[in-house]
């Protein structure tokens, strides 16, 4: 029996979207398991990055990309998994138009970092026990905001 070609599936910066309409085929995945070997997909499988990268160039049939390109990461990703795949497509909004992801560069970090974790209450926490962040933790966050280093946890 001739081996089936592979398939991988990545998500960048993304909305989520693409992950939901894969598992949503429901049992329609077998009839994909049936034609492809499903080799890669952070939200259904458990490989890693290094099982890609021990594969021979251009041994992946098809690769679905979907998510924006936001991060060193996405973009490391999307070099190598061009580099192994024969065919790579842009999947989703997010991938080939920039989807929801996009709307991040009409505002800089300072304004996404305001929003997040000072300008936005909680809906499901009343009002009064609403507590913003201290300013010890303020500083420290936006300093490894800032840093082009890993911060500690």
């Amino acid at each position: 029996m001739a081996a089936k070609p592979k398939l991988a599936m990545y998500w960048a910066s993304s909305c989520g979207g693409c992950e939901v309409a894969l598992v949503n085929l429901n049992e329609k995945l077998l009839a994909v398991d049936a034609h492809f070997d499903f080799v890669f997909c952070p939200c259904l499988l458990d490989t890693k990055i290094s099982d890609i990268e021990a594969l021979p160039d251009r041994s992946l049939a098809i690769t679905l990309f979907n998510g924006a390109i936001r991060t060193s990461e996405n973009e490391e990703m999307a070099h190598l998994l061009r580099r192994k795949s024969e065919l790579l497509i842009a999947f989703g909004a997010c991938s080939s138009q920039g989807g929801i992801p996009a709307l991040s560069n009409l505002s800089g970090k300072a304004d996404h970092f305001r929003t997040n974790y000072l300008d936005s209450p909680s809906l499901t926490i009343p009002p009064a026990a609403y507590r913003k962040p201290t300013q010890q933790w303020l500083k420290a966050t936006w300093n490894c905001l800032s840093s082009t280093t890993m911060c500690a946890g």
